[in-house]
């Protein structure tokens, strides 16, 4: 169709520049051909660009717009959507207005966005106007060609908005729709994966999509009454006259193995219950996307019916407080057999229920547990580690799983993953401990040394000490401590050093002792270790 176009007539300046530069005009389809300060220029104006819609105000200089419009009817010209401007006072000039046959008129102040509704409104009429005085045998054979595709977009609109019956039955008639206007059931079908293959080309998909609704139709037209049509990139919806509801779930069982035998493709299909009336479609096709949303449980390839969901009673699953709080401190500390150990149970905790509960419930059930895993493994993590972090929670937030399976797993992986790190982090930081007590013992042999003075210098408990210092060196402190002493002996021996001078120097009181401790660690009394190892560097020399 051709631009509309429009002009602005009003003595007030600013109010016509407010009208030209504020508000896109193109955008809308409609283009200003020209403006005028008084009734005479505006009569001119309109016999020159005969413009479809004119903007004018009633009271202006030298002719009002009432009779600027009364003449422009008296001289023939091709009438005009005429829309007047009018104070609260020239109230009587509006109703003089309508009765000239303007389009409308809006009382001042105005809004640009009143003006862009009342213009766009002229504009639907004129189009409107137009489409009616095409050639009928042209718009009807249009119509016919456009159908299959206002059938989608009809039936896309009743599954998401209630229907009149009594207005519905016209648009069935109009639109050839084969079906009968009483009792339906809606299924929401989804193929399985598929755009998940980001491999795929936009050819691959659309062949895909055609084969997987070809088949359905095939399938269902030998059976019911019914329709197939798009929702989404993978999803389609197929609208019923169903028999009885056994025959509807065999009919949707049929669509998913011939699809899968012929199409080599698995869909899963949710099934909504029988209602009665066309206004009543929008609440069987949430059935059964409802129903669907369940294969969240089931897995891929399953047929769902939402009265097996509608049984559950709202069932509400959690896990005990307890393991929760069990899990962080497994966390925490490191351990990876306790942490996945309490995970598992947690996952077979929320799945005990014999029938299960709503999906997205289920979801931000798993959540709240991702994000107290989170929080712990965040204290720790470093700035690479955030990121990988923050990434894996947004995902486990959006929810989009296809199956329990699927959630678990992430779950299970933040906090495994979040557990190793925290394992290392803590087994560096053991390590530095244990080195730094280390080095007090070396520069303190010949001090009497127990486990309490070094265990205060890494601010540790005794016994917490003890046990990592074990566990770090593979001996206990004291045993370490007399190792350290007796490396320390053989070198001042080497040294020339006495035995009884070394004796006091490593903090022994008692020479025999000392002797003892020497050959226990060595197999050599301190005076047949030098003299082994002073006659071998003297060989060498």
């Amino acid at each position: 169709m051709s631009e509309i176009t429009m002009c602005i007539i009003d003595d007030v300046k600013t109010v016509i520049d407010g009208i030209v530069s504020k508000i896109p005009w193109g955008e809308h389809g409609i283009k200003i051909v020209g403006t005028a300060a008084n009734g005479n220029d505006g009569l001119q104006l309109i016999k020159e660009k005969h413009p479809h819609i004119v903007l004018t105000d009633i009271r202006m200089p030298m002719r009002s717009g009432i009779d600027m419009v009364r003449e422009l009817k008296e001289s023939g010209e091709p009438e005009a959507k005429v829309i007047f401007f009018s104070g609260f006072t020239d109230f009587t000039y509006a109703q003089e207005s309508v009765r000239l046959g303007a389009f409308d008129y809006l009382v001042k102040p105005f809004t640009t966005q009143q003006i862009v509704e009342v213009v766009l409104r002229a504009k639907a009429q004129i189009e409107t106007q137009r489409l009616e005085q095409l050639d009928r045998l042209t718009l009807e054979r249009k119509v016919r060609e456009s159908l299959p595709y206002l059938r989608q977009e009809y039936f896309r609109l009743l599954i998401r908005h209630d229907e009149l019956p009594e207005r519905a039955y016209d648009k069935w008639e109009f639109l050839s729709i084969d079906m009968d206007t009483r009792r339906f059931v809606a299924m929401s079908v989804l193929i399985e994966g598929l755009m998940d293959e980001h491999s795929l080309s936009v050819r691959e998909v659309e062949l895909t999509r055609f084969a997987v609704q070809n088949i359905m139709e095939e399938t269902i037209k030998k059976q019911a009454k019914g329709v197939v049509f798009r929702e989404h990139l993978d999803q389609f919806v197929i609208l019923l006259n169903p028999n009885e509801e056994e025959e509807m779930l065999a009919l949707a069982e049929a669509c998913r193995d011939n699809v899968n035998r012929y199409a080599k493709r698995d869909i899963s299909i949710g099934v909504g219950s029988c209602v009665e009336g066309i206004d009543e479609i929008a609440l069987s096709y949430n059935q059964a996307k409802t129903a669907l949303s369940y294969q969240f449980y089931s897995g891929s390839g399953c047929v769902i019916s939402y009265s097996d969901i509608e049984r559950q009673n709202h069932i509400s699953p959690h896990y005990s407080a307890d393991k929760e709080v069990e899990l962080l401190y497994c966390l925490r500390s490191g351990n990876r057999e306790g942490t996945e150990k309490l995970l598992v149970s947690i996952s077979e905790e929320c799945l005990r229920y014999p029938t299960p509960p709503d999906p997205d419930v289920m979801t931000n059930l798993f959540y709240g547990l991702a994000f107290s895993i989170y929080r712990v493994i965040a204290e720790k993590a470093d700035s690479k580690q955030l990121m990988w972090l923050d990434e894996r929670l947004s995902i486990i937030k959006k929810g989009r799983y296809l199956s329990t399976s699927e959630l678990i797993n992430d779950v299970k992986e933040l906090g495994l993953t979040g557990c190793d790190w925290l394992q290392k982090r803590q087994k560096n930081n053991v390590g530095q401990l244990i080195h730094q007590a280390m080095n007090y013992v070396g520069g303190r042999l010949g001090t009497d040394l127990t486990v309490q003075e070094c265990a205060n210098v890494v601010h540790l408990s005794p016994s917490y000490f003890s046990n990592l210092f074990k566990k770090e060196t593979g001996m206990t402190f004291m045993q370490y401590v007399t190792s350290a002493r007796m490396d320390k002996a053989k070198g001042l021996l080497l040294e020339g050093m006495q035995v009884q001078d070394i004796t006091y120097e490593l903090g022994y009181r008692d020479r025999p002792y000392f002797t003892e401790l020497f050959k226990k660690h060595t197999g050599l009394t301190p005076t047949e270790f030098r003299s082994k190892y002073e006659s071998r560097t003297t060989e060498a020399e």
